[in-house]
């Protein structure tokens, strides 16, 4: 009885399961954008977000035989973008993000007023976007509700952009966060605005120039990378610096970001040492049992 025991613990999936655990849905971005094939495709567009200008697919100008997205807005114009095919965010949920993008030499970041690369929309038309990366005076910035800015570090014209975020959605302070990471290193850790990260029931990620008309010189970026998911390792790519992120300074606090992973290995590696025991104590049992016949 005990060998026929051991024998079906044996053949069961457990087994399968902890000597070859199938890859975790957690490493899996919920969207990026191709590099190669139709880019634009990946994206919602509108007339209105490309009022000033239609973004063009280009050869990326820094990954040879990649593929990427340019935005333009002449001197006076103030506006465009696209949205990724993303779901909306809302209270409670969780996001990653990977971003990459080149400015050209003559983009204009000494300008001294609001010029967006990504915002993060409310449901409403109306007011400043609740989130919202800027260059304004030389100056990489997170701004909140159109101020409230938080310093990312120096730009110039001709620079790459690389960055990384989490953001926590909330409409309350104490549990809205953002944290930002630059060519890999943690330069905005954990920081709650004032009004949260939401202003309304949701929200949307557009990408892109949103700028103020008052800025005369042509404005033009290069996005290269994109990416949007539910952990730290799902952004990871490999031509950006978020590669590089040590998993320990994710705030989720687990190794890229994701601890129902970890709990989910625990799990099958105690399933396994305790079918290695039934089996030792079967074989035990059975030597016994010829040992007194």
């Amino acid at each position: 009885m005990a060998v026929a025991l051991a024998l079906g613990l044996t053949a069961a999936p457990g087994i399968a399961a902890a000597s070859s655990p199938s890859p975790s849905p957690s490493a899996t971005p919920l969207w990026a954008m191709p590099q190669t094939g139709d880019l634009l495709a990946a994206f919602t567009r509108s007339e209105y977000d490309e009022q000033d200008g239609t973004p063009q697919q280009v050869p990326s100008p820094d990954q040879p035989g990649a593929q990427a997205v340019q935005f333009t807005v002449p001197g006076g114009g103030q506006r465009s973008e696209m949205r990724p095919r993303i779901p909306w965010l809302h209270e409670g949920d969780v996001q990653y993000y990977t971003y990459v993008a080149r400015l050209p030499d003559a983009f204009p970041t000494e300008a001294d007023t609001w010029q967006l690369l990504m915002q993060w929309h409310q449901t409403s038309d109306s007011g400043s976007p609740p989130i919202a990366v800027e260059v304004r005076n030389n100056r990489l910035m997170l701004a909140t509700e159109g101020s409230d800015l938080q310093d990312i570090g120096p730009i110039a014209a001709g620079d790459r952009i690389d960055l990384t975020l989490r953001i926590a959605f909330s409409r309350d302070a104490d549990q809205g966060s953002i944290d930002i990471w630059r060519d890999g290193d943690h330069v905005l850790p954990g920081y709650r605005p004032s009004g949260g990260t939401l202003v309304d029931d949701g929200s949307y990620m557009k990408v892109g120039i949103y700028r103020d008309t008052s800025i005369e010189e042509t404005g033009r970026l290069s996005l290269e990378d994109l990416r949007a998911g539910p952990t730290l390792a799902s952004v990871r790519s490999p031509d950006s610096a978020s590669s590089r992120i040590p998993a320990d300074s994710d705030p989720t606090g687990a190794p890229g970001g994701s601890g129902s992973s970890s709990s989910g290995d625990t799990l099958t590696w105690v399933a396994g040492g305790l079918l290695v025991v039934v089996v030792a104590l079967a074989v035990v049992s059975l030597r016994r049992r010829r040992t007194s016949a």
